[in-house]
Order: structure tokens, then C-alpha cells, then sequence
């Protein structure tokens, strides 16, 4: 290998052989040199060789360190006497010769690439390679498939086979030459097939097996559930069919009660309708979607029975046991008059019967929490009938009380001339009463008041 020598005079004093001075004279004829190409491309402007064309003057060069005289003729020259030299320049050229060898292989490559497509396209038609090629285009199926006779059709269908090797060769030429790697994978990809082959053998092998397991296990099984929800099913619509038969029968009860006055009946079947509306047993009925309104007018017609009972017998039989009272006090005058008294008392079995009677409708005011407004009710009415009834009682007991003998000759007197006046007041009346006659006049009113 050449190097550039440098120079300097004193280097070549002792240098006189006529090899060396054609080399001097041929290295500064040229531009370049093999060491100025071979020079650091990254160091700075001065450290490499440059000699201008048309310029009269040398550049400055730089110094390379002294090299050894040379040898004499004759003596052997080893390459262990260039290393140091070899080893400075060494990467560069390692790096330069890479990317020459890089840059020969890329040119060879397209051209093989661009050889292959011109081969595919000289030997396969054009037309085949458009983008939008469609064989079921009328022109194009024309234009691919020209033939007429079987003949003609037997050879375009070699021709296509042809076409199509071709392009499967030069496909794969391509490949191989953009990986490496390719037929490894191609190997991998046929060993990847038969694996898929025995997955799918295994898949069919589970499938059948899952098949006889749904057949003989699963399928029994589900059959046993869907047989059992569906007996459920029907159980809870009998049990909801049965829930409708009995509100249906206990709504014509229920009229039935309230129509013959039957209150506690009534109210018992009202509390069965009301337990079942308050629960969800009649959610999603449509058909009972009135029933909280049938029942509401059912207990107002029950409380409205209720409170006009009450007040007929407390009012009416209470008329009827003060008539009793007054009665029985008259009598009891009539006979203190004769010379012989006891006192008149009231019949506990009629307190009792009244007291049986009224029971009922007590407990079913009580049971609707209508008892409070009846008894106000009761009150009112009770006040006006306790006054009227004590103002009879007083008049009738008057006529006997006054009629009866006293041993004062001054109220006897009194008495004669009060009942002869006929125009007497009623507290002149009563005043005329004898004491004891008032104390009876008193319990009387004592007990219409009880």
C-alpha cells in the first residue's frame, strides 16, 4: 500500500534511487491519493491530504513522525514494520469498505428486484396486474379469455396455471430475498399446521364428548329444572287463581252481610280484604284494581248500620225502660196510697238483654274507630231525650205523688187548694209534694237518668 510521502527536503537526502522519485513525481500529478481517501473523516480540515488543481502553491502539510531510514537493498522488509502506520487508519477503511459493500449489495438487490418484476411482467400479462382488475366485468372477462372452441379453453386454462406459477416463484423469490428467515418461517408455518390439525382433532374429540355428556347428563338434568320451574309455575298460578276465586267470593259475602245488617261478619271479611291489600298478594291483578275503593264504601255502609243501630236501641229501648220506670213508680204510689208500700225496682233480665244487644254494635264501632263520633252523637241526642223524658216522668208522678194522705192539716190544705186551682205552676207543685213523696219523685229520675 502507497502513502503519500511528505515533503519535507531533508527526508529524501539519502534517497536517491530512481523508484522513488517516479513515486514522488506520480503522487503530486493526482488530486487524490489512496491515503487522502483513507483519511479520518470525522478529524479536523488539516489533518488530511488535499491539493488544489489550479493553484500554483502547495499547501502546508502536515508532519507525520520521521520515519526510519530506509533500508539498503537487499535487506528484508517485514509487514510487522507498517503496523503502526496500518493501525491508525484501520477503522476508517473498516467503515468505508462497509458501506461500499452495503451500497453494492442495495444496488444488486434492486436490480434483481426490479429483474424479477420486469421477468413476472414479461411473461404474465398486464392486465392482470391492474387495480381494478374484475374478472366478472364484461370487457375484462373478454379481454382475459378470448377463447371459443374446448381446444382454446384447455390452453388458457394451462396458460393461467402458468401465469400463476410464475407469480407464485417470483413471490417467493421476493421474500426470501427481503427476509432471511423466510423458509424458517415457512417451516415453522407448515409445523403450525399440523398443530392446527391436531387442535382441531382434539376439538372434535371434546366436542363429541360434550355432545354424550349434554345427551346422557346435562341434558336430563336441565330437562328435571325446566320441568320443576315450570311445575313452580303453575303451582303459584293455582295459588293465584285460588286468591281471585276467594276475593270474588268474599266481595258477594261481603254485599251479602252489609245487605242483612250481618256487621261483624262483615267486618271480619273486610279485615281478610284489607290484610290482602296491604300485602303484595293482589299486585298485578288488573281486575281487583278497584277493590280498596268497593271496600272503603263497604265499611262506611257498615259504620253508618252500626251507629243507626246503636242509637235506635240506646234511645228508643232507654224510652221505653223510662216509660217502664214511671209505670212501675206510679204504681208504687198508688199502692202507698192504699196503705201499702215497696219500692219498685228495675228487671235485670231486660238490663241484661239490653246490655247483650248493645254489645255487638259497641264492638263494631270499636273495631272501625267510629265509636267516638256515635257516642258524640248519642250524647246530644240523649240530652234532648233526658229532658224530655224527665219532664214527662215529673208530670205523671206528680198526679199520683200529690193525690197521696199527709198527717200536716196545713199541707193537706195547701194541697186541696193547689188541686183545686187546676192552674197551679210546677213548682208550686212540687212544693206542695210531701217529703217523702219528693224523695220518691227524686229516685225516680235517678234511675231514668241511669
Amino acid at each position: 500500500m502507497d502513502s503519500k510521502p511528505s515533503p519535507s527536503p531533508g527526508r529524501y537526502e539519502n534517497c536517491k534511487k530512481p523508484y522513488l522519485s517516479k513515486s514522488v513525481s506520480d503522487a503530486n500529478s493526482h488530486n487524490q491519493s489512496l491515503a487522502s481517501i483513507l483519511n479520518n473523516p470525522h478529524a479536523g480540515k488539516s489533518d488530511g491530504w488535499w491539493w488544489p488543481s489550479n493553484s500554483s502553491s502547495l499547501p502546508v502539510v502536515p508532519e507525520f513522525t520521521p520515519l526510519n531510514p530506509l533500508p539498503k537493498p537487499g535487506s528484508d522488509i517485514a509487514r510487522t514494520d507498517f503496523l503502526p502506520y496500518i493501525t491508525s487508519f484501520s477503522d476508517p477503511f473498516a467503515r468505508f469498505n462497509d458501506i461500499q459493500q452495503h451500497s453494492k449489495s442495495s444496488l444488486l438487490d434492486d436490480q434483481n428486484g426490479e429483474n424479477a418484476l420486469v421477468a413476472c411482467l414479461r411473461e404474465v400479462p398486464s392486465l392482470y396486474f391492474k387495480e381494478d382488475f374484475q374478472l366478472e366485468d364484461g370487457a375484462t372477462f373478454k379481454a382475459a379469455c378470448p377463447f371459443r372452441t374446448t381446444a382454446e379453453n384447455l390452453v388458457m386454462q394451462e396458460k393461467l396455471s402458468q401465469y400463476l406459477d410464475v407469480v407464485e416463484l417470483h413471490l417467493v423469490r421476493e421474500i426470501s430475498l427481503r427476509s432471511s428467515s423466510f423458509f424458517e418461517a415457512q417451516g415453522q408455518l407448515e409445523d403450525l399446521n399440523s398443530k392446527i390439525v391436531e387442535g382441531c382433532k382434539r376439538i372434535r374429540e371434546l366436542k363429541e364428548t360434550i355432545r354424550l355428556l349434554d345427551t346422557n347428563l346435562v341434558g336430563p338434568a336441565r330437562k328435571l329444572q325446566e320441568l320443576n320451574v315450570k311445575r313452580g309455575d303453575l303451582v303459584a298460578l293455582q295459588n293465584k287463581l285460588k286468591l281471585i276465586i276467594y276475593v270474588n267470593q268474599a266481595l258477594s259475602t261481603l254485599n251479602l252481610l252489609v245487605a242483612s245488617a250481618d256487621c261483624a261478619g262483615a267486618l271480619d271479611v273486610t279485615d281478610d280484604l284489607q290484610h290482602l291489600l296491604d300485602g303484595d298478594e293482589l299486585a298485578g291483578l288488573h281486575c281487583f284494581r278497584h277493590l280498596r275503593d268497593e271496600l272503603a264504601t263497604s265499611i262506611d255502609s257498615i259504620n253508618s248500620i252500626l251507629s243507626a243501630e246503636f242509637l235506635r236501641i240506646t234511645i228508643q229501648e232507654t224510652g221505653n225502660m223510662d216509660a217502664a220506670i214511671t209505670s212501675k213508680f206510679r204504681a208504687r204510689a198508688t199502692i202507698a196510697i192504699n196503705g201499702e208500700g215497696h219500692e219498685a225496682k228495675l228487671d235485670e233480665e231486660e238490663t241484661s238483654n239490653f246490655r247483650d244487644r248493645l254489645l255487638p254494635f259497641v264492638i263494631g264501632l270499636l273495631r272501625t274507630a267510629k265509636l267516638p263520633a256515635v257516642l258524640r252523637i248519642y250524647r246530644d241526642t240523649l240530652t234532648a231525650d233526658m229532658k224530655t223524658a224527665i219532664k214527662t216522668a215529673v208530670e205523671e208522678l206528680l198526679r199520683v205523688l200529690v193525690a197521696q194522705p199527709s198527717d200536716s192539716d196545713f199541707v193537706a190544705g195547701e194541697r186541696v187548694a193547689d188541686t183545686d186551682g187546676g192552674s197551679s205552676s210546677l213548682a208550686s207543685r212540687l212544693r206542695s209534694l210531701a217529703p217523702e213523696s219528693f224523695v220518691q219523685l227524686l229516685k225516680a229520675i235517678f234511675m231514668i237518668v241511669q
